[in-house]
C-alpha cells in the first residue's frame, strides 16, 4: 500500500479537526465550533448566490475552517505538517488580519450567524419568519425592495439549513449505534468534518497530474458541494444505509427536499445541478465529494470506537441495523466491533476505484490503527497471506531461526514488518543480536548467504532480510541520541527469542516513549511473528 505517510498526515489533521465538532462555543444551545462554522457557511453560499460577493466561495469556506482549526490546535504546525501548509497558513493569517474582501466577508457571516442564532434561541417556537428577516436586515441594510426580496430568500435558505445544527446524525441515535455519550454528532458537524477531510487530502495527494485526467479536481468546487450536500436532510432527516431504504428511494425523496430548500435563490439552477451531480457522480468533483462524505462517517465511527463510546456487539438490542441479513452475515464472518460492521458495509464503495485509490487505502489504515494515537508516527496495516505463503514463511524462517537459536553466540532474534512504499506485501526484517564474544564480520557473511539463498527460493512477494547487531548496543543508554532509530525499531518489533532477557527489558522501557521517526508497519494475517514466537516459547527465558 503506497503513500502511507500522506494518509497518516491526512488522518492526523482530520482527528485534530474533529475538535471543531466537540468544542462547545455556545453552551446555552449546546452548539459546537463546527455548528457555528456551518451556519456561517450557509449564509456565505446564499449571499454568493444573490450578490456574488466573492470570486472564490470555496476558498472563503476553507478559510473559515482553517482559522478555527488553528485556534483549537495551537501546537499543530500546519505549515510544516501538510504539503500545502504554507498556503493554509497564509489563508489563516489573511482571515485574521481582516484586510481582504474575503476576510471581511467571513467576519460578517460569523457575526450574522451569532446574531440569528441568538434570536432563534430566544424566540423558540414563537419565532416568525419575519422576525428573522428583520433581524438580518438590521445588519445588512438593503438598499431597495429588490435587495430586500433577495435577503428574504437568503434567510429562508439559512433558516431551513439551521435545522441541521439540531439534528443528530441518525447513525448514532438510540435506534442505531446508540453512542455512549450525551452529546452526539450533528449533521452540520458531519458536513464540516467532510470538508476538513477534503482539504487535507487535496494537500497531500497530487490530484492534478498532467497525464491523469481521471484525477483532475477543483478543490474549491468540492468544498462548496460538500457544504450543501445534506440540504435535503433539513426536511427529510438523516436516512442511514441501515434503514432499509434503497438508494433510488432515498434519491427520490431527497431531490424533492433539495429543490424546496434551495427555494428561489438566484443561483438555484446551478445549486440543484450540483446536488444532483453529487448523487449521480458524473464528474471527478462529485465522485471525490461522495467518497469524502462516505468515509467521514467511517472516521467518526472509528473515533467513537477508539474513544470507547461504541457499545459492544452484544449490547445492540435496539439497533435497527441488526435486522439486516448482510449484517447478520458479517457477525457470522467474525465482525467483533461496531466499526467492523461499518467497514464491512462501506469498503466496497472504495475498492477498485482507480481514479482515487487512496480512499480504499485509507479505509484499511482506519481499520488497523487507533486514530487517537496517530501522532506517535506509527501506522499499521493488515496484509492477508495465502495458505501457501504463510506455510512457506513459517517453514523456511523457522528452520533458519532454529539454527540461530542453537548458536551460543546468538542472544536474540526479533522481527519488524515494514510497509514498503514500493511493495504492497511489505518487508520482513529479522535482526540477529549477538553476544559480545561473537565476531561481527563472520555473521555478516553468514547472513548475507542466508539472504541470498532465501531470495532465490522465495515464492512470496514479501522482501525478507536478515541483519545483525550486538545485543549490548541495546542494553546501554536507551536514550542515546545516536541510537534513537535502533531503539524505536525494537519497540515496534516482535521478539522471537531472547536468551538473556535483556532485549525484552529494553523493549519494555521503550514503549513509554513517543517516536521521532515515522514507522509504516504491517501485521500479517495469519501472524507470522506469533507462530514463530510459539515455536520458541518453551525455549525462551
Amino acid at each position: 500500500m503506497k503513500k502511507v505517510e500522506e494518509i497518516r498526515k491526512v488522518l492526523t489533521f482530520y482527528t485534530q479537526a474533529n475538535k471543531l465538532k466537540t468544542t462547545i462555543i455556545d453552551e446555552i444551545n449546546n452548539y459546537s465550533v463546527a455548528d457555528h462554522i456551518f451556519g456561517s457557511m450557509m449564509l456565505a453560499i446564499a449571499m454568493d448566490s444573490e450578490f456574488k460577493e466573492t470570486d472564490n466561495i470555496g476558498k472563503l469556506l476553507r478559510m473559515m475552517i482553517l482559522d478555527d482549526f488553528s485556534r483549537l490546535n495551537p501546537s499543530y504546525n500546519i505549515q510544516d505538517s501538510l504539503k500545502k501548509g504554507k498556503l493554509y497558513k497564509d489563508e489563516i493569517d489573511e482571515a485574521r488580519l481582516l484586510q481582504t474582501k474575503e476576510a471581511k466577508l467571513i467576519f460578517k457571516y460569523r457575526m450574522l450567524d451569532f446574531s440569528l442564532t441568538k434570536l432563534i434561541s430566544e424566540k423558540g417556537d414563537s419565532l416568525e419568519y419575519s422576525d428573522l428577516v428583520n433581524e438580518g436586515i438590521k445588519i445588512l441594510n438593503p438598499k431597495n425592495s429588490e435587495e430586500y426580496s433577495k435577503y428574504e430568500e437568503i434567510f429562508k435558505f439559512y433558516y431551513l439549513n439551521f435545522r441541521l445544527k439540531n439534528k443528530i446524525r441518525s447513525a448514532w441515535d438510540s435506534n442505531h449505534w446508540n453512542i455512549n455519550t450525551e452529546r452526539k454528532e450533528r449533521i452540520s458537524e458531519h458536513i464540516v468534518g467532510s470538508i476538513a477531510l477534503a482539504i487535507a487530502m487535496d494537500s497531500e495527494f497530487d490530484y492534478n497530474e498532467k497525464l491523469n485526467f481521471d484525477r483532475n479536481i477543483e478543490i474549491d468546487k468540492i468544498i462548496k458541494l460538500l457544504a450543501i450536500h445534506e440540504v435535503g436532510e433539513t426536511l427529510i432527516g438523516d436516512i442511514t444505509p441501515f434503514d432499509g431504504i434503497t438508494s433510488e428511494q432515498k434519491k427520490e425523496v431527497e431531490h424533492k427536499a433539495m429543490i424546496e430548500v434551495v427555494g428561489n435563490l438566484t443561483d438555484k439552477k446551478r445549486l440543484i445541478e450540483m446536488l444532483f451531480d453529487f448523487d449521480n457522480q458524473f464528474t471527478n468533483e462529485s465522485r471525490f465529494a461522495y467518497y469524502c462524505d462516505k468515509i467521514e462517517a467511517n472516521l467518526q465511527s472509528k473515533l467513537y470506537q477508539d474513544s470507547g463510546l461504541h457499545h459492544s456487539l452484544d449490547d445492540q438490542n435496539n439497533n435497527w441495523a441488526f435486522r439486516i441479513p448482510k449484517i447478520q452475515q458479517m457477525l457470522k464472518n467474525g465482525a467483533k466491533t461496531a466499526f467492523d460492521i461499518w467497514y464491512g458495509w462501506d469498503i466496497n464503495i472504495f475498492k477498485d476505484k482507480h481514479d482515487f485509490p487512496e480512499f480504499a487505502d485509507m479505509m484499511n489504515i482506519i481499520k488497523d490503527n487507533n486514530l487517537l494515537t496517530l501522532n506517535n508516527r506509527v501506522i499499521k496495516q493488515q496484509v492477508e497471506l495465502s495458505e501457501k505463503e504463510y506455510s512457506f514463511l513459517i517453514d523456511k524462517l523457522g528452520k533458519i531461526i532454529k539454527k540461530l537459536f542453537d548458536d551460543e553466540k546468538v542472544d536474540c532474534v526479533y522481527i519488524t514488518n515494514y510497509q514498503n512504499q514500493e511493495n504492497d506485501k511489505g518487508d520482513i526484517c529479522l535482526v540477529v543480536l549477538l553476544n559480545d564474544n561473537a565476531y561481527y564480520f563472520d555473521y555478516d557473511l553468514l547472513l548475507e548467504k542466508i539472504n541470498k539463498s532465501f531470495k532465490e527460493k522465495n515464492i512470496t512477494d514479501i522482501i525478507v532480510n536478515f541483519g545483525s547487531d550486538y545485543a549490548s548496543n541495546y542494553s546501554l543508554a536507551t536514550l542515546n541520541p545516536n541510537d534513537t532509530h535502533r531503539f524505536e525499531r525494537l519497540s515496534e518489533s516482535s521478539i522471537v527469542f531472547d536468551k538473556s532477557g535483556k532485549t525484552t527489558e529494553t523493549k519494555n522501557k521503550m514503549k513509554k516513549y513517543s517516536h521521532s521517526y515515522p514507522f509504516h508497519l504491517i501485521e500479517y494475517k495469519p501472524s507470522v511473528d506469533e507462530e514463530l514466537k510459539l515455536k520458541f516459547k518453551s525455549k525462551n527465558n
